[in-house]
């Protein structure tokens, strides 16, 4: 514990010899003027969110405006602390640095002991129902003695943990020898089978002790015993315990859905501990009074659609510079609750359960769009800093995430779709940015001073200013230890303050917004004829 402890203040300590110096390195070349719209696009990372609380610092130590913050997952978390303790359009990270330093598992609702409990009422309903049976049979005079009891609760204890670790596998041994005495060619995986065969003997062992131990008194002179034939007896059994399970089967599986939907729910994990913590943290009206625009991105299970929950209303909105009114009536929707738009935008799917809303069922909004570029530019950014979680170009003999239970699997598939949707929306910021730099090279002007006007929709060149890690981050979505989320404070921070530093150069060359040409396109053929329309 000492030693994890040392790894954190260590990183702190880094921490505040770069923010000094790049403090100064900011004293020495301020902010230039600022004439472009500003957004900060987060993503969402679980634990490997506190990369973006590095960012977020360094955009403060820089004093860079942020009018948008367009975020999902942990993103929205972020944006909303980043944004509720200041007043001004430069946020303040300090109390967001402060918690991502401290958190831990539980304070995130992640309380893998909660199984434990269901799994305690299970033994003891086992417990009681077999006690009960018991009971009722003595009553009835019915006794099942055993000769050695010690022994044979034993072996029901390892076969009991052999169906509850190889339930999977026990039936690989039958197929194997199944397809033996049919005399097919074929090469059985070796240490599946030897696997296989082990939870047998412990299964089958036990079974066999129990009959050849067991009496059975029917009535106070009535004794039947299997010893001699204990052998044959479990032989026997076998088909008839294949053919009661084939008849059992259905109605046991429905009833197991059932059951195990009681504890699980929608998520491994109740949302409870967690918006209490970031209701604790996170001052809603600081959020809801603060100038910047907050989009939180959430998305509707029932339809299946991505909804952007904002801090302000939509006239207040489409009054921005370059807003679009499409966009902001059809797709975003103000927050009754903003603490809990950020709990429901940052569900985790399958590690936190569904959060109920104004009348609708949410979870991540990473499973729509994991990097919400499109909704700043929507709402009239020309510049963006896309704070990523992953690099851009990934190395293809970088490790790979050890994927061993269904919650691996859930996390890796959401990474791959969120990598997909992220491509994507660059692409599509590029194929416009190039078009922009097309017709600004033709009416001799730079790509800020176009804007390209297709049917109802606008386009205009965006700066993007990409701030991501050179390698893979060294955690996992739910690794929220403090002693794992510090050294990556840091990393979030010296890689901001690079592209603060390529801000600063653009920023002090860029031209201003009103000196823009719109040129009005066809909407079959946007590459064609134009024309450019007044200043």
């Amino acid at each position: 514990m000492r030693g994890t402890t040392k790894i954190r203040d260590a990183a702190l300590r880094e921490l505040a010899e770069a923010r000094a110096v790049f403090k100064k390195e900011v004293a020495a070349a301020p902010c230039p003027p600022v004439l472009s719209r500003i957004a900060v696009v987060l993503s969402g990372g679980g634990a490997r969110g506190a990369y973006e609380a590095g960012a977020l610092l360094a955009f403060q130590d820089a004093q860079v405006p942020t009018h948008i913050l367009a975020a999902t997952s942990v993103g929205s978390i972020n944006a909303a602390d980043y944004a509720a303790h200041s007043t001004t359009l430069v946020g303040n990270a300090e109390p967001l640095v402060e918690g991502w330093a401290q958190i831990t598992a539980p304070a995130m609702g992640i309380d893998w002991s909660r199984y434990v409990f269901i799994l305690a009422g299970l033994i003891a309903a086992s417990a009681g129902a077999g006690n009960f049976v018991r009971e009722w049979m003595e009553e009835n005079d019915i006794f099942v003695h055993m000769n050695n009891p010690l022994l044979t609760w034993l072996a029901l204890m390892f076969a009991g943990l052999m169906f509850l670790f190889l339930f999977d596998r026990i039936s690989y041994a039958f197929y194997v020898a199944a397809n033996a005495l049919r005399g097919r060619h074929w090469v059985p995986d070796k240490k599946k089978a030897w696997i296989s065969l082990i939870a047998n003997l412990f299964v089958w062992g036990f079974v066999l002790l129990f009959v050849s131990s067991a009496h059975v008194h029917l009535s106070r002179n009535e004794i039947v015993t299997f010893d001699e034939n204990a052998s044959l007896v479990m032989v026997a059994a076998i088909p008839v315990v294949w053919l009661f399970w084939k008849l059992v089967r259905p109605w046991v599986s429905g009833w197991s859905h059932k059951f195990l939907r009681m504890p699980f729910r929608t998520g491994l994990f109740p949302n409870f501990e967690r918006a209490k913590y970031l209701r604790r943290r996170i001052p809603e009206d600081g959020v809801r009074q603060s100038p910047m625009r907050i989009l939180m991105t959430a998305t509707d299970l029932e339809s299946g659609a991505g909804r952007y929950f904002t801090n302000k209303s939509a006239e207040v909105l489409k009054s921005d510079p370059n807003a679009e009114a499409w966009f902001i009536d059809g797709e975003t929707q103000e927050a009754k609750d903003l603490v809990q738009a950020a709990v429901a935008s940052s569900a985790f799917t399958l590690a936190y359960e569904a959060v109920p809303m104004e009348g609708r069922l949410w979870t991540d909004g990473g499973i729509v769009t994991n990097q919400p570029i499109r909704p700043a530019v929507r709402l009239g950014a020309d510049v963006l800093f896309l704070v990523m979680l992953d690099p851009i170009d990934e190395d293809p003999h970088a490790a790979k995430p050890e994927i061993k239970t269904f919650l691996d699997v859930g996390i890796q598939a959401t990474a791959i779709l969120i990598s997909k949707n992220l491509k994507t929306d660059l692409k599509q910021l590029d194929r416009v940015n190039k078009l922009c730099e097309t017709y600004a090279a033709e009416l001799g002007v730079r790509p800020e001073q176009v804007q390209l006007e297709i049917g109802p929709q606008s386009f205009r060149y965006v700066k993007a200013f990409p701030v991501c890690p050179s390698k893979p981050l060294a955690a996992t979505a739910l690794d929220f230890d403090g002693e794992i989320t510090t050294p990556m404070i840091v990393q979030g921070y010296r890689d901001a303050t690079i592209s603060v530093n390529q801000f600063f150069r653009y920023e002090a060359q860029r031209p201003a917004s009103h000196s823009r040409q719109r040129v009005r396109l066809s909407a079959e053929r946007p590459e064609g004829n134009y024309r450019a329309a007044g200043r």
